[in-house]
């Protein structure tokens, strides 16, 4: 009964992750971790960290996803689960990755890829995905772009349609560092047709965002306008806050460039309402 109970609140805990609820999310996984842990369920404590960590990423809390990652390994050694060490692996990877650690996020990502290759898991492509953002970090471009093109070969073998996005995406980063902005807009623009696919809210953003930028390096900026636009109408039905300022941001320069006073005050009245969500939602 009490497996049970903690594999439904794990649940509970994803789904208020992909709706955006991280506060609902934290409460949810912490009862399971809670139940699993009474009953030494080790598999559901190791899985439990593992989604408590990917959620600490999430909300900034970098220090405690170290210390559940490194947990996460411990057991998965425990148990010789090779998914366990993999999904492990890759998250401290990711961990290092976003703490600006591009060499440790490398040197682990090879671990998490040794398994997957050895017991021909899908999930590659996702961990090639993270290593190319490292080797962008790292500004190694053309390595990046090496890993990106395997990782999209991967992804599109096991259709892995949202990871497919995100290796377009990757490649797109690369082009754009490199000034092709014609070939980062087709790639832009590959990624977001595949995450409308998939439905992925928070990456359609992302890739509406990255057209926005691109096509303001080549001062096309009523396209740019259109694209930050929808990025920041996605984002604000989302509820995620400090994208849909960032968006703003670059809406109410372009109306100030061209002049058009009443969009600028219109959007700068939407900037200072959301601030003020924001202010009152951390007190």
């Amino acid at each position: 009964m009490q497996k049970e109970m903690a594999v439904e609140y794990n649940q509970r805990g994803v789904d208020a992750v992909a709706a955006g609820s991280y506060d609902k999310a934290l409460i949810e996984f912490q009862k399971s971790l809670r139940l699993n842990t009474s009953i030494d369920n080790q598999k559901g404590i190791a899985v439990n960290l593992l989604n408590l960590g990917r959620l600490y990423l999430l909300i900034n809390r970098f220090d405690d996803a170290k210390v559940v990652f490194d947990k996460t390994i411990r057991t998965g050694i425990g148990l010789n689960d090779q998914v366990i060490l993999s999904e492990g692996y890759a998250s401290l990877g990711r961990y290092y990755y976003l703490a600006g650690n591009n060499k440790d996020a490398i040197d682990i990502l090879e671990k998490a890829l040794y398994i997957d290759r050895k017991e021909g898991y899908s999930a590659i492509g996702s961990r090639l995905n993270i290593m190319g953002m490292a080797y962008i970090g790292s500004n190694r471009l053309e390595d990046a772009e090496k890993t990106f093109n395997d990782a999209l070969k991967s992804n599109k073998g096991y259709g892995m349609e949202a990871d497919t996005a995100d290796s377009f995406r990757g490649l797109g980063d690369v082009s754009a560092k490199k000034e092709d902005y014609k070939r980062a807009m087709e790639l832009y623009e590959n990624a977001l047709e595949m995450d409308k696919k998939s439905g992925q809210g928070v990456h359609i953003a992302i890739d509406l965002y990255a057209l926005g930028i691109v096509s303001l390096k080549e001062n096309a900026a009523e396209k740019a306008l259109d694209f930050f636009l929808r990025a920041y109408a996605v984002n604000l039905s989302r509820g995620d806050a400090k994208m849909a300022l960032k968006n703003l941001d670059n809406i109410i320069e372009i109306y100030t460039r061209s002049k058009d006073k009443n969009s600028v005050e219109i959007y700068s009245s939407e900037r200072e309402k959301l601030l003020n969500k924001e202010r009152d939602y951390k007190k």
